[in-house]
């Protein structure tokens, strides 16, 4: 497979991003809110030149607070949460998320979204995609790191219920969630069905390339592409219209193990719900029956009626993860 033919599948995720817009609250509890970041010394950043650093930003019910004292009772793991990993899509960042890590948290749960992509200039001032967003592949690992972090946090790692982990993810971000959770990556695969791009993406393309051919760091990270990503303490995945499907064989699927819910709209035109979200739903045999919510707004591109029903669509997505994941680890 040409390293063109892996660009061209970048449109399948292009434009998967929340466009950082302002939502009401929807809590039912008070939740606060703060920032991590971890490096993880098995990789390099782009420049090559240091550690890959991964920024997190986590949402917890308020009351969760530094211990007075690591008593018996703290030791013992009384009052812990559910802790959900949360993947943003393409071109996009963690708090891009906050609609789902906001929701979560006011209901009794740790969600920590994870920041893939850095800043323009650790990311090559791609104008565009990112190179985290062309290699796909260092996104699973990032939920590991920034899941290994949490867990040694001096305030997070005491509240962390470690039999009640799972990934959540949007688009590329729902790809990734399902990645950890034990799916194999066939990159020959992606660049057989690679659609042709929009002439906006035509010139990060070509760095991208360039940078495939010439460049020590990239040419490093190809080779990682058909790595195993799987994190066994993911125990369940919620997945909203997740993309690049075609990068994920029925084979290579197969050794996912925990329960999968996928959501997505019934004419979501990013990524269209037979090659994506159906495909996982067919191919995973743990997954629960596809949600399919109505018109072409699993994607959020296009938001149906005025900014409030936007809203409303959003709550809902959040409501559905929530009862998946209540379902599965249910109160302790």
């Amino acid at each position: 497979m040409s390293i063109k033919l892996l660009a061209l599948a970048g449109v399948l995720f292009w434009n998967s991003v929340v466009h950082g817009q302002a939502y009401p609250e929807m809590q039912v509890a008070s939740v606060s809110v703060t920032d991590r970041a971890f490096v993880d010394e098995s990789r390099s950043n782009w420049n090559g030149d240091g550690p890959r650093r991964i920024g997190v930003t986590i949402w917890y019910p308020a009351t969760i607070h530094m211990p007075t004292e690591i008593n018996e009772e703290t030791r013992r793991g009384e009052n812990r949460y559910p802790l959900i990993m949360i993947s943003h899509g393409a071109q996009s960042q963690a708090r891009d998320m906050h609609w789902l890590g906001d929701y979560l948290a006011s209901r009794g749960y740790i969600a920590a979204a994870v920041n893939h992509n850095g800043s323009a200039e650790e990311e090559r001032k791609l104008q565009h995609m990112t190179l985290s967003d062309f290699c796909m592949w260092v996104r699973p690992k990032d939920i590991s790191v920034a899941l290994d972090g949490i867990l040694r946090d001096s305030l997070f790692g005491w509240f962390v219920d470690t039999s009640r982990v799972g990934a959540a993810g949007f688009s590329l971000g729902g790809a990734t969630a399902i990645w950890v959770a034990g799916a194999r990556f066939d990159i020959h695969n992606l660049g057989r069905h690679a659609p042709k791009p929009p002439e906006h993406l035509e010139a990060d393309i070509a760095r991208f390339v360039a940078y495939t051919k010439t460049d020590p760091v990239v040419k490093r990270f190809m080779t990682h592409s058909g790595d195993d990503y799987h994190d066994p303490r993911i125990k369940a995945v919620f997945a909203l219209a997740p993309a690049i499907g075609q990068g994920f064989t029925k084979k290579g699927l197969k050794s996912i193990h925990v329960p999968v819910q996928v959501a997505v709209g019934e004419e979501d035109i990013i990524a269209p719900m037979s090659t994506n979200a159906a495909h996982y739903t067919r191919s995973i045999s743990t997954a629960l029956p596809l949600i399919v919510l109505p018109g072409e707004r699993g994607h959020y591109t296009r938001p149906s009626g005025d900014g409030n029903s936007h809203v409303r669509e959003l709550e809902e997505v959040s409501e559905i993860a929530y009862d998946f994941f209540e379902g599965v680890f249910g109160k302790k």
